[in-house]
């Protein structure tokens, strides 16, 4: 069944996208000519730009992002069959978005205070949005932006369908699970640095046990047509 684009979403979305533009703005007002545009892992600023650069940067890329996702429907070759997914992509745009603008809000408040940003609480922000895409892509249909696209789950419909159903209880349990992990770690004082190294074999796992799935999903179906 087709679904229907919600405009109240993608009224969001967009308040969303000129949100990071009024933070820049605001900022832009109180902030020195030079200001961090990436900070290492003590949280420290590492690298500057003018602040006409600095401060409008993440607003441009988030404009950017949102033209395309906005015309992948439009240029996917498989156009019609993302119809039947339109407000599920409205919904991952939406936590796309929403991640930017919560990134945006957390570098430009610690460019007015003049302060360190804690890095080790992005990683429990980052683990939640992984939550909130496992949650979105159990009904994405095959298309050739959005999802898990291996070449077993780009050739069969069936396996594309296998794998996101597999996947999305993964992402969102185990985006929980690192979230809370990640915020257990920083509270016992454990560094920026051992933190990123738990979420990185997190990412790696649970990017690594999809693609196997569909390759198994793939192969149980090639061999039950035989």
């Amino acid at each position: 069944m087709k679904q229907e684009k919600s405009h109240i979403l993608e009224a969001i979305i967009i308040l969303l996208v000129i949100i990071t533009w009024l933070i820049g703005v605001i900022t832009y007002a109180y902030a020195p000519d030079i200001v961090p545009i990436h900070w290492n892992l003590e949280g420290k600023p590492d690298n500057y730009a003018p602040k006409d650069i600095g401060l409008f940067l993440l607003p441009l890329i988030n404009t950017g992002l949102y033209l395309f996702l906005f015309f992948i429907p439009k240029i996917d070759p498989n156009n019609e069959q993302l119809q039947y997914s339109i407000k599920t992509l409205q919904w991952i745009r939406l936590g796309t978005h929403a991640l930017l603008g919560f990134i945006m809000l957390w570098t430009s408040l610690s460019i007015i205070e003049a302060s360190n940003v804690q890095p080790e609480w992005l990683f429990s922000v980052i683990s939640l949005f992984f939550a909130f895409l496992g949650k979105a892509m159990a009904n994405v249909k095959q298309n050739y932006f959005v999802g898990i696209r291996t070449p077993w789950t780009l050739s069969n419909e069936l396996v594309w369908d296998d794998t996101h159903r597999f996947t999305a209880p993964l992402w969102f349990y185990s985006g929980i699970g690192m979230a809370c992990i990640s915020a257990i770690l920083s509270s016992m004082g454990f560094g920026a640095g051992i933190i990123l190294t738990v979420f990185l074999i997190w990412i790696a796992t649970i990017v690594i046990i999809p693609i196997a799935y569909s390759y198994k999903r793939f192969r149980e179906e090639k061999k039950s047509i035989q």
